[in-house]
């Protein structure tokens, strides 16, 4: 996958994010934001046909997404599998 595309993905995710923190920043959020994609690009394609490298986009989509509720905490509404705080962090707060 090229960078171009990489960046692409970020800004997509950072915006469906942004756009439904609750359905996307979710505990269930991995499936949703992976069936939007696949809506949104290709709607019209049977997930029979789907190539290896369409679901390696998902999981980069995915992994970014993760990472963006990590870095956006305000969008972050998992419960079940919330990013934990790191024990630098944590000795700080009080």
């Amino acid at each position: 996958m090229d960078k171009h595309l990489k960046k692409q993905l970020y800004t997509w995710t950072y915006e469906k994010i942004k756009s439904n923190p609750k359905k996307f920043g979710g505990d269930f959020s991995n499936s949703a934001i992976m069936y939007e994609y696949l809506m949104e690009f290709y709607a019209d394609d049977k997930v029979v046909q789907l190539q290896q490298e369409l679901m390696s986009i998902l999981s980069t989509v995915s992994r970014i997404k993760n990472k963006l509720l990590v870095k956006h905490p305000q969008f972050d509404y998992r419960m079940k599998h919330k990013a934990k705080v790191k024990q630098s962090e944590s000795k700080g707060r009080i």
